[in-house]
C-alpha cells in the first residue's frame, strides 16, 4: 500500500509537470467515456431496468398473429369476440385484459380539449398491479354497458386541468358530452399503455360508430398476468390451441388466424428498438477503443521522451515491474480523471439525447444519471486505463541503459520498436474507424432513401388537425351536416385551396380491415384490405392523384347509390382483367360501384409498401374521429389560428387537437432513423478525427527518429518530391493494412444492421468503397503535413543535430 501511495504521488507530480499532455489525455478520455456513459444510460433505462410494476416478469402481451397476406388494424390484436373466447378458455393467467388507446373530448371545465385516453377491460389494472394513489379503480360491474360512465384519471391531468389531484375523486367530468364519475387517480409514474395518458375508461364505451364489434375486426390489444407456475411457453401453447379452435369454428372470419404468441410486456415495449440501441452502444464502444489506441500512442511517445528518466531509475536499482507499475498507475490516474469529467459530460449528453429523441425512444422517464450509470462509468474508466496503459507500461519498462543514457540514443532500437507498436495501434484505429464509418454510411444511405420515398400525397402547404365529434354528442346524421358546415366555413378562409377529412392521418394510421368480394371472381371472401372513410375534397386537400374516374362529391354523401374509390394496388391485384371504374365490389353485404382509382398512399408508415385500399364516403361509414386537411396557398401554420376560429365560430365547445403541418407529420415518421443516423454519424466523425490524429502523431514521431537519415539523403542529392513520396508511401502502409482489416470486419459486423436499413444492403459496395477512399484521403493529408516539414530540413543542421 505504501508503494502504491508513492506511485500515486509521483504520478500526480509527473502529470502536473506536463499540463498540455494531461489536458489532452483527460479530455480525450472524457469524450470517449462520457459518450459511453450517456448511451449506457439509455440502454440501462430502456432495456435493463424492469418495468415499474409488481412482478413485471409475469406481465405479458398475447399476440394474435396474422396470416402472411393478412391485414390488422393493430398488429397482434384480437377482435372482441376472440378475446372473450381467449379469456374464457385460458388457465395460464391470474388475469387477462384488453385495451385500446384513443382520444376523448373533454368539455365543461375551461377550454375544450381532446385528451389522450385508454379504453380498458375489467382486469386491466389487476394485470398491471399498480394501485391508484387516490380512490379506486372501477369494479367489474362498472364495465358493463349502461353502468360504465366511470373514469380513472392521471395525476398529471388532474394537476393540469384542476390544479389538484386527490380531491378530484368523486367529481364528474364531461367526456364526449356525457358525465363520468372519477373513481381514482393513478400515480404520475403509471404510463401504460402509453406516455401522457390522461384518462382510462371502460372498453365498453367504444361504440359501433367508433369501431364495429365484429369477429373479423381485430383492434383490442391483450395483456395478461401469468398464474403462479405458468411459463411463457405454456401460455403460448394454450393460446395457440384456443386460436386454432376459433379458426376451425369461425372459418369466414378466422381462417388463417390460427397462431398466437406470448412475450413479456417489457419485450413488447422495447423489442423493436433493442437492435438499434445495441448497435449504437457497439458504435460508442468502438469510439472508446479508438480513444484507447490514441492514448496508448501518446504514452508510447511520452515513454520515449522519458527514456533517460527511466534509465536513471533503473540504474539506481528500480525493477522492471516497478517501472511498469508506475506507468500503469499514471494511465489509471488519467482514466479516472477522464471518467470523472466524462460523467459530467454524460449528464449533459443525456439531456441532449432526450431532446433529440423527442418521443422516438420508449421509457424516456427511466433514462437518467443514476448509481448504475455511475458504476458503469467507474468500471469503464478502470478498464480503459488498463487497456491503453498496459502496452506502454510493458514497453517503456524495457529500458536499454546504454542507448537511453547516450547522447544519440534517440534513434536506437527501442525507439524503432515503439514505432512499430505505434504503427500497429494506428492500424487498429483505422480498422475500427472503417467499421464505424461503414455503419454510419449505411444508415445515412438508408435515411436518404426514406426521405426520397413518395408517400403518395403532396405534403406541401397542408395543415392537419383533429376535430372529433363523439356519437354521444351527435348522431351520425347530425354529425355529417355539422362536418359539412365546418368544411364549408374553412373553405371560405382567404388562402385556402381545398379542405377534406378522413378517419386517420396518412403514415400514421391503418384502415379498418374488412373482407370483400369482387363479383365474377373465384376468390373467397377472406381477403382483407384497409377501408378508409373520407369526405369529399380529401384527395384534393392531400394532393392524392386520381388516376382514373372521379373523386367523391357532396351528392355521394346523401345519395342512395353506394360508391367507392379504390387505390392502384387494389386495382392491379383484383381488377387487372377488367376496367376498374364501373366495376362492382361487395362489402358489408352491399354492392358498391367503383367510381375512381386513386394513387397509392403509404398509410401505415413511410417504410411500408402500400397495400390494397378502399375509400368510402363518411356518410356510409360514420366514425366519431375526423382528421381535417387544409391545403393553403402559403405556409399552412400561418392560417392555423384562423382555422381554429372558424371551427369555434360554429361550435365553441369543439376541441381541436394535433394541429400541425403535414410536412411535420412526414418528418416525424423518420424521426427514429434520423436520430440513430445522426448519432452514429457523430461517432463516426469523432473516430475519423481521432484516427487522423493518431496517424499524424506516428508520422511525426517517426520523422523525429530519422532526422539524420533525411540529412544524409538530402546531402546525397535527394529531392524534396522524392522524399515526400517515400514518407507518404511508408506512412500509409499501416493505414492500408487497417483499411483492409476494417473492410473484412465490416463484412460481418454490418449484417446486424440489416433490419434497420431501407433500400440498401448491409454489404453495399458503394458505401464500403466510399469509406475506404475517405479514410485514405484523410490519412494522406495527415501524412503529408509532417512529411512536408521534413522536406524543408537543412542537411547540415540535421547532421549536426545528431
Amino acid at each position: 500500500m505504501n508503494g502504491l501511495m508513492r506511485d500515486l504521488r509521483y504520478a500526480m507530480r509527473t502529470l502536473r509537470r506536463t499540463p498540455g499532455f494531461t489536458a489532452v489525455a483527460v479530455l480525450t478520455l472524457a469524450l470517449g467515456i462520457g459518450a459511453n456513459a450517456a448511451v449506457f444510460s439509455v440502454i440501462n433505462g430502456v432495456l435493463l431496468q424492469p418495468l415499474p410494476y409488481p412482478e413485471p416478469e409475469r406481465i405479458v402481451r398475447v399476440l394474435h398473429e396474422a396470416p402472411e397476406d393478412g391485414f390488422a388494424v393493430r398488429r397482434g390484436a384480437f377482435s372482441p369476440q376472440d378475446f372473450q373466447d381467449l379469456r374464457d378458455g385460458s388457465e395460464a393467467y391470474d388475469a387477462l385484459a384488453a385495451y385500446m388507446e384513443g382520444n376523448l373530448v373533454f368539455t365543461g371545465s375551461g377550454e375544450p380539449e381532446e385528451i389522450s385516453g385508454a379504453f380498458v377491460s375489467a382486469d386491466f389494472f389487476k394485470v398491471l398491479g399498480v394501485p391508484p394513489q387516490a380512490g379506486r379503480v372501477p369494479a367489474a360491474e362498472e364495465h358493463i354497458e349502461g353502468n360504465d360512465r366511470v373514469a380513472v384519471v392521471s395525476a398529471e391531468f388532474a394537476r393540469r386541468r384542476f390544479g389538484e389531484t386527490d380531491k378530484l375523486v368523486g367529481r364528474t367530468l364531461l367526456l364526449g358530452g356525457e358525465p363520468f364519475t372519477v373513481t381514482g387517480i393513478m400515480p404520475a409514474s403509471f404510463d401504460f399503455p402509453a406516455r401522457a395518458i390522461d384518462v382510462w375508461v371502460p372498453l365498453s364505451r367504444i361504440g359501433e360508430d367508433d369501431i364495429p364489434s365484429e369477429r373479423d375486426l381485430r383492434w383490442q390489444s391483450v395483456v395478461g398476468h401469468l398464474a403462479p407456475g405458468a411459463s411463457l411457453q405454456a401460455a403460448a401453447n394454450e393460446a395457440n390451441g384456443i386460436v386454432r379452435r376459433l379458426a376451425a369454428a369461425w372459418p369466414e372470419s378466422n381462417e388463417g388466424w390460427d397462431r398466437a404468441s406470448v412475450i413479456t410486456l417489457h419485450d413488447a415495449l422495447v423489442g423493436d428498438i433493442r437492435p438499434a440501441l445495441l448497435t449504437l452502444f457497439g458504435a460508442v464502444a468502438f469510439v472508446l477503443l479508438i480513444v484507447c489506441a490514441n492514448l496508448a500512442n501518446l504514452l508510447l511517445a511520452r515513454g520515449n521522451a522519458r527514456g533517460r528518466e527511466l534509465a536513471v531509475r533503473t540504474a539506481l536499482g528500480a525493477r522492471r515491474s516497478r517501472l511498469a507499475r508506475q506507468v500503469l498507475t499514471e494511465s489509471m490516474l488519467l482514466a479516472l480523471a477522464g471518467g470523472t469529467v466524462g460523467l459530467l459530460l454524460a449528464a449533459w449528453g443525456i439531456d441532449g439525447l432526450l431532446t433529440l429523441a423527442a418521443d422516438t425512444i420508449p421509457r424516456p422517464g427511466e433514462i437518467r444519471l443514476d448509481l448504475g450509470v455511475a458504476g458503469f462509468t467507474l468500471i469503464a474508466s478502470a478498464v480503459t486505463g488498463v487497456v491503453f496503459g498496459l502496452l506502454p507500461s510493458l514497453t517503456v519498462s524495457r529500458v536499454n541503459l546504454r542507448e537511453s543514457l547516450s547522447e544519440g540514443g534517440r534513434g536506437g532500437t527501442a525507439g524503432r520498436a515503439r514505432l512499430g507498436m505505434r504503427k500497429a495501434l494506428v492500424s487498429a484505429q483505422v480498422a475500427l474507424a472503417v467499421v464505424l464509418l461503414i455503419g454510419a454510411g449505411l444508415l445515412l444511405r438508408s435515411f436518404w432513401n426514406l426521405t426520397k420515398v413518395d408517400p403518395g400525397f403532396n405534403d406541401d402547404n397542408v395543415l392537419a388537425l383533429s376535430v372529433s365529434t363523439p356519437s354521444e354528442v351527435m348522431d351520425s346524421e347530425r354529425r355529417d351536416a355539422y362536418r359539412s358546415e365546418l368544411i364549408a366555413r374553412i373553405e371560405q378562409l382567404p388562402g385556402v385551396l381545398a379542405v377534406g377529412g378522413g378517419k386517420t392521418v396518412p403514415l400514421q394510421g391503418e384502415g379498418e380491415p374488412y373482407a370483400f368480394r369482387v363479383p365474377g371472381r373465384a376468390e373467397p371472401v377472406t381477403p382483407e384490405m384497409g377501408v378508409f372513410p373520407v369526405t369529399p375534397g380529401y384527395f384534393r386537400a392531400l394532393g392524392i392523384p386520381l388516376l382514373l374516374g372521379r373523386e367523391f362529391s357532396t351528392a355521394d354523401e346523401t345519395s342512395e347509390a353506394a360508391v367507392v374509390i379504390v387505390n392502384r394496388a387494389f386495382a392491379e391485384r383484383y381488377l387487372a382483367d377488367r376496367d376498374a371504374v364501373g366495376s362492382s365490389l361487395e362489402l358489408f353485404d352491399t354492392a358498391f360501384t367503383i367510381v375512381g382509382v386513386a394513387g397509392d398512399v403509404r398509410h401505415e408508415g413511410i417504410a411500408r409498401e402500400p397495400g390494397p385500399a378502399v375509400y368510402l364516403p363518411t356518410s356510409i361509414m360514420p366514425r366519431s374521429s375526423l382528421q381535417l386537411f387544409v391545403r393553403t396557398a402559403g405556409d399552412p401554420v400561418l392560417i392555423a389560428n384562423a382555422v381554429r376560429q372558424a371551427v369555434w365560430d360554429i361550435n365553441p365547445d369543439q376541441p381541436i387537437a394535433k394541429v400541425a403541418a403535414m410536412r411535420q407529420v412526414l418528418a416525424q415518421t423518420v424521426a427514429r432513423p434520423r436520430l440513430f443516423t445522426l448519432l452514429l454519424g457523430l461517432f463516426g466523425g469523432i473516430a475519423i478525427v481521432l484516427a487522423a490524429l493518431g496517424i499524424y502523431g506516428v508520422i511525426a514521431y517517426s520523422l523525429s527518429l530519422r532526422t539524420q537519415e533525411f540529412g544524409i539523403r538530402m546531402a546525397l542529392g535527394a529531392k524534396g518530391g522524392d522524399l515526400l513520396r517515400l514518407l507518404v508511401t511508408q506512412g500509409l502502409s499501416p493505414v492500408l493494412l487497417g483499411i483492409a482489416a476494417g473492410l473484412l470486419a465490416a463484412l460481418g459486423v454490418t449484417r446486424v444492421l440489416s433490419s434497420q436499413l431501407y433500400g440498401v444492403g448491409s454489404l453495399d459496395p458503394l458505401t464500403f468503397a466510399g469509406v475506404a477512399l475517405l479514410l485514405l484521403a484523410v490519412a494522406t493529408l495527415a501524412t503529408c503535413l509532417p512529411a512536408r516539414r521534413a522536406m524543408r530540413v537543412n542537411p547540415i543542421e540535421a547532421l549536426r543535430h545528431e
